[in-house]
């Protein structure tokens, strides 16, 4: 039997955290799990994030189709050792993030683990498959996903229309409801950032109990560091009033970055006083 995992989202819940923990240990857990994060499959998500666009009729129908073949030859392409379990980590699998490009929630993701489903069944004659997602609490995840639209694009909407307009994108638990029900009778397993953000591998400690590597191996694989600090209220507001600069991408971005270095190492040093 091939065991399987693929932990497809969603944004802004520790997916980085978790990610940089895969990166770190992979030596350690190569023998066991071959890794597979976003840099080696870049054109699946490409593909995922393009099933986000609903706008055209019958354009969806193409972009799934596509999905499902840049899936397939992912799998095609990726050798496991015996036993090793394939575990794939990638937060495009739930389709673009809502803030960009007029994309209001992840109504792409249930179709696209759907789409995963049917391809991984194909593709493998014995499948023990899991779809893993990394959840919040709403309200922790509108706070996040507004810093990080407004730290990484020129997203000018204030935090309490960003808050009213995207609250449904907030709503996790809805979503993985909506995705239980396009891969029944599989089940999707979800883990809530809350509820790990203080133990030692953060997000990561969900994805270990799936793994159940062996005791000294789990024993010897060294924690994530801590990412992705939040931004304070006079941050957000000064990086809204930058996005409405009409300046290139290229300049907006140098001077969000000299920006947010000087505010923290300020911060750092009233700290140590």
């Amino acid at each position: 039997m091939t065991r399987v995992i693929i932990h497809a989202g969603f944004h802004k819940t520790g997916t980085t955290s978790l990610q940089q923990f895969l990166e770190i240990n992979a030596a350690t857990l190569a023998p066991y799990v071959r890794v597979l994060l976003k840099s080696q499959m870049e054109d699946v998500a490409s593909c995922a994030r393009d099933c986000s666009n609903r706008s055209i009729p019958g354009l969806n129908t193409i972009k799934q189709a596509a999905f499902r073949r840049r899936f397939a030859d992912l799998l095609q392409r990726t050798s496991l050792a015996d036993g090793q379990i394939l575990l794939i980590s990638c937060e495009a699998l739930v389709g673009r993030m809502p803030g960009r490009e007029g994309i209001l929630t992840f109504d792409a993701a249930a179709g696209l683990a759907s789409n995963m489903v049917k391809v991984a069944d194909r593709h493998f004659d014995n499948l023990d498959l899991t779809l893993f997602y990394t959840t919040r609490g709403q309200t922790s995840w509108m706070r996040s996903a507004y810093s990080h639209l407004l730290h990484q694009s020129k997203f000018t909407m204030s935090e309490p229309e960003f808050t009213e307009t995207f609250r449904r994108a907030g709503d996790l638990d809805a979503i993985v409801t909506s995705i239980a029900k396009a891969i029944a009778p599989r089940i999707p397993v979800s883990s809530q950032l809350e509820t790990t953000a203080d133990d030692l591998f953060g997000p990561a400690t969900a994805l270990l109990r799936l793994l159940n590597l062996p005791t000294e191996v789990a024993d010897s694989l060294e924690p994530p560091k801590h990412l992705n600090r939040q931004l304070d209220g006079f941050e957000k507001s000064k990086l809204q009033e930058l996005n409405t600069r009409d300046i290139t991408d290229a300049e907006l971005n140098q001077i969000k970055r000299r920006f947010l270095r000087k505010r923290r190492n300020r911060k750092k040093r009233q700290e140590n006083d």
